[in-house]
């Protein structure tokens, strides 16, 4: 009797990743080229290498006569230039020994589509989208995006992409993981330069601060491959809550229930109801009233030997800005502090200090995204680390 054929197998294979998932891994092959051996990733998530031209010199005053690997650059798009409710990215990254990446977003900032309020008929109307989706519960408003990074040794991320842009009535939430070698000693550590900031929406169209929700975390885990133990370094989290319950009804149904974010029990007398309240006002913006008066606010994260210089000249260039009582007022002599600052001088509020585990931590505010790009990339630029190290390029966002 025939044996039946063997099937074909098709030479495109279909993607192993889910839907908004990326995975890429950077090796170092011989004799010094780095490589993309994987890269893979789906709608709306989309992935872009690059290799360009600039090639790192090797610092004499390295201990190492060994010269830098070449960057390869990683653009993060999203199809439509943002992310619509629901949408989850996860993008995860394998930095293998000796390698140095940079990943930024190409499209500009990252835009966070909002959700259009239900209808008489329950049916919520997601921007973006052509046809209109039931509401259920298990559909969820929020666009979340996740970053797991894994550094080797001697390797370098530099991770500086636009600032994220919520739209008004948009909630949005991001986890950002850092892995690095815990054996890694000296020299050998594993380096980084993540920049995360977000600004107060569309000014061009009157927004300012009217998002619902924003939260942002960043952790650094140290981990022991023969161990398999892992230690948190450092964890940085900032969150952006207007603090109001979506699913209270109109009809008055929420007159019961307690106010646990103000510490306010609503009477129908009004006798505990804000003052804004009572005369009638428009509630009062929680995220604007405490972010005033700026409309970017970021957090800068530096580790390892090759951002340390990096590092230091931020932290000195912080404890040379004038402080208060630098100056005698009682007497003719002139203060020994700098008299005008370019942070003072941009309107940018920012401390920059050196935490646990050698980390610098800088956290910057400014009036707008065009003042903290000027402060932050002029600051960058003076330095040199990031330009002799993976190219101007790297600083494009900025």
């Amino acid at each position: 009797m025939r044996q039946p054929a063997m099937p074909i197998r098709s030479p495109f294979e279909s993607s192993i990743a889910k839907p908004g998932q990326g995975n890429v891994v950077l090796s170092l092959l011989p004799p010094n080229n780095p490589t993309l051996t994987t890269l893979t990733y789906k709608y709306p998530l989309k992935l872009v290498p690059r290799a360009p031209g600039f090639v790192p010199t090797p610092d004499p005053a390295a201990l190492s006569d060994s010269c830098p690997s070449r960057p390869v650059h990683l653009y993060l798009l999203t199809y439509g230039g943002g992310l619509l409710p629901g949408d989850h990215i996860e993008v995860s990254i394998k930095l293998e020994p000796k390698t140095r990446m940079v990943v930024t977003t190409p499209q500009g900032s990252t835009k966070i589509f909002k959700t259009e309020p239900g209808n008489d008929n329950g049916v919520s109307v997601i921007k973006g989208h052509r046809k209109k989706m039931p509401a259920n519960d298990h559909l969820s408003d929020m666009s979340q995006q996740s970053l797991d990074v894994r550094i080797g040794r001697e390797s370098a991320l530099c991770y500086l992409p636009d600032p994220s842009v919520p739209y008004q009535n948009s909630r949005y939430a991001q986890v950002q993981t850092f892995t690095v070698d815990a054996a890694a000693r000296g020299n050998q550590r594993s380096s980084l330069c993540v920049l995360d900031w977000v600004t107060q929406g569309r000014t061009s169209r009157g927004e300012n601060w009217n998002f619902r929700f924003w939260k942002g975390r960043n952790e650094v885990w140290a981990a022991d491959e023969k161990t398999g133990k892992s230690r948190l370094l450092l964890r940085d989290s900032v969150i952006l809550d207007d603090e109001t319950e979506d699913d209270l009804a109109s009809d008055g149904s929420n007159e019961d229930m307690e106010d646990t974010s103000h510490g306010i029990n609503p009477q129908p007398d009004g006798g505990d109801v804000p003052p804004q309240a009572q005369a009638g006002l428009l509630p009062l913006n929680v995220i604007q009233e405490r972010t005033r008066p700026h409309g970017v606010v970021g957090t800068l994260i530096l580790s390892g030997p090759v951002f340390d210089k990096l590092g230091s000249f931020l932290i000195d260039q912080f404890t040379s800005q004038p402080r208060i009582g630098s100056r005698n007022w009682s007497s003719s002599a002139t203060s020994s502090a700098p008299e005008d600052s370019s942070a003072s001088k941009h309107d940018v509020t920012w401390t920059a200090a050196r935490v646990r585990a050698g980390f610098v931590l800088v956290k910057f505010g400014a009036k707008d995204f065009e003042t903290a790009k000027h402060w932050l990339g002029g600051l960058l630029r003076e330095e040199g680390s990031i330009v002799r190290e993976f190219g101007e390029e790297a600083l494009f966002c900025l």
